[in-house]
């Protein structure tokens, strides 16, 4: 780490910000090590170099036009992860929904079936499996939608706009008999 503080009293040294003693420590590091010498000196020629280039002011609207585009890009990226956000929660809030269903029916056969001991076993069994499948699942899903979102803020709309298509495509194939089904209307 001396390496690395020497770097930085040489850097202060040519900013003239080195105090008496840091500098009388520079001078015999100098004097003792030619390779630090040598770059010593070449950071001089360096620092003398970009003192003596000429100096070009740039106009006063490209430097607000630069800012504006910032802020504005900075107001968009900030607009988009709020969207994504929300986006997020409606779509959990959408699949919970569509599980409500399921949880009563599996909390209607708990109830059904309290007067069998072993039937009630089995069905506390079966339950709890299918509630770990289930939290495995939205687990899985968060952490999935998580970092999608992270790779890519604009995906959270997407996934937003698919979710009630996959619903009405569902209640549809709902409705189809199956190829086991005889067809009602033939």
């Amino acid at each position: 780490m001396a390496n690395e503080r020497h770097r930085r009293l040489m850097q202060e040294a040519l900013d003239q910000d080195l105090s008496p003693e840091n500098q009388q420590e520079l001078m015999r590091r100098l004097d003792q090590e030619p390779d630090a010498a040598a770059q010593y000196s070449r950071l001089r020629r360096v620092d003398d170099m970009l003192r003596s280039a000429p100096f070009e002011q740039a106009p006063a609207r490209l430097a607000l036009s630069i800012m504006a585009r910032l802020a504005e890009e900075l107001k968009a990226r900030e607009q988009l992860l709020r969207t994504s956000g929300l986006a997020l929660a409606v779509a959990l809030a959408l699949v919970t929904l569509v599980m409500l269903p399921l949880l009563a029916a599996a909390a209607w056969l708990f109830l059904s079936a309290v007067g069998s001991a072993s039937a009630l076993a089995a069905l506390i069994q079966q339950v709890a499996g299918m509630l770990a499948l289930l939290a495995g699942a939205l687990d899985a899903f968060v952490q999935g939608a998580q970092s999608l979102i992270a790779d890519s803020p604009q995906s959270a709309a997407l996934l937003l706009a698919l979710i009630p298509a996959a619903i009405y495509w569902l209640m549809r194939r709902r409705g189809e008999p199956t190829s086991d089904e005889p067809d009602s209307g033939a």
